[in-house]
C-alpha cells in the first residue's frame, strides 16, 4: 500500500500557498508537515525539493507517527526497516511503553494501531490492563520496575504464508554472529538473491529471524486478487484517529468482498490502485 504523492494533492497546495501570502518559508514548512502527517515517501514527492537530508526526514516522520500512535507505515518498510532499523516489533513497544509511562488508557490507542499491537505484541485491553497493574504496584517497593522492563523482548508467533516475500532488514556483523549457521545460509540466500518467496525457505529459520528482527514481510498484492474478511473475532474496537490512512483502512474495509478484485474496488472507491495495494 502506497500513500498518495504531494502532486495529486497539488490544486489543495496551491490554494494553501496563496492562502498564506505566497510565503515560500510557509509553504515550504507546511509541504513537509503535510508530507510527514502522511507518511509520504520521500523520492517521488515535492518534499525531496525542500528537505535535503533523506535520513532525517524519514526520522522525523517515524517519530510523528510515533507520537501520534500512528500504525506503522508498512508502505516506507524497505527504508524504515533496511535504513533505520526500525521493525514495526520495535515500533509498536516504543508506542506501548509511552503510553504506560504516561498512564493513558488502553482506549487511547487508535483501532488499527491497537489490532496491530495485539497481533505483534499480543498485547490487548486485559494484557494492557495488567502490565499497568504491575507497573503501579512496582512503584510501592524499592526495586522499580519501568515499562520497559515489563513489555515484551520479543514478537509474539505469527502466521507467515507461503506466497509472502522475506526481505532482509538491518544486518549487522554482528547480528550475524549470533545467528546459527542454517540462519546465516538463509540470510545470505535473501541478501544475494533478493526477497524470497516464504514457501521456498524453511518454516523455523524464517520465524527465528523474524523474531530476531533480522527480515519483514511483505504482502505482494496483484490487481486481480480478490480477499475475504474474516469474522470479526476479537476485533478491537478503541478510537478513531482520523488521519489519511486510517481513513483509507476503513473505506477499503468495509467495502470489500470475496467477489470484487482489487482493481474493481479501487475503481468503485475511485482511489487510485497504488493506494488499495
Amino acid at each position: 500500500m502506497t500513500p498518495k504523492t504531494f502532486s495529486e494533492d497539488f490544486p489543495r497546495c496551491l490554494t494553501m500557498y496563496l492562502v498564506l501570502g505566497n510565503s515560500q518559508k510557509e509553504y515550504d514548512k507546511e509541504v513537509v508537515k503535510y508530507s510527514i502527517k502522511n507518511q509520504l515517501r520521500f523520492k517521488g514527492n515535492l518534499v525531496k525539493t525542500i528537505r535535503k537530508d533523506e535520513r532525517k526526514y524519514y526520522e522525523q516522520l517515524l517519530q510523528y507517527s510515533r507520537d501520534h500512535l500512528m500504525l506503522f507505515p508498512y508502505h516506507l518498510s524497505d527504508v524504515i526497516v533496511k535504513g533505520l532499523r526500525m521493525t514495526p516489533f520495535a515500533y509498536y513497544i516504543s508506542i506501548m511503553t509511552d503510553i504506560m509511562t504516561q498512564e493513558k488508557s488502553y482506549d487511547s490507542l487508535p483501532n488499527f494501531t491497537a489490532a496491530d499491537c495485539l497481533r505483534l505484541l499480543g498485547i490487548g485491553r486485559n494484557q494492557y490492563i495488567e502490565l499497568m497493574n504491575q507497573c503501579r504496584s512496582s512503584k510501592k517497593f524499592f526495586r522499580k520496575k519501568s515499562a520497559k522492563d515489563l513489555v515484551p523482548l520479543q514478537p509474539i508467533d505469527i502466521n507467515i504464508e507461503p506466497w509472502w516475500t522475506v526481505q532482509a532488514g538491518y544486518i549487522t556483523e554482528e547480528d550475524v554472529k549470533t545467528c546459527s549457521q542454517v540462519m546465516k545460509e538463509a540470510i545470505d540466500f535473501i541478501i544475494d538473491g533478493g526477497g524470497q518467496q516464504a514457501g521456498t525457505m524453511e518454516c523455523k529459520t524464517i520465524h527465528k529471524l523474524y523474531k530476531k528482527g533480522l527480515i519483514y514481510l511483505d504482502c505482494p498484492i496483484a490487481d486481480d486478487d480478490c480477499f475475504i474478511v474474516p469474522p470479526l473475532e476479537g476485533f478491537v474496537m478503541n478510537r478513531v484517529l482520523g488521519d489519511y490512512l486510517e481513513t483509507l483502512l476503513y473505506k477499503i474495509f468495509v467495502s470489500i468482498d470475496e467477489h470484487t478484485s482489487v482493481a474493481e474496488l479501487a475503481n468503485v472507491l475511485q482511489i487510485d490502485l497504488p493506494l488499495v495495494k
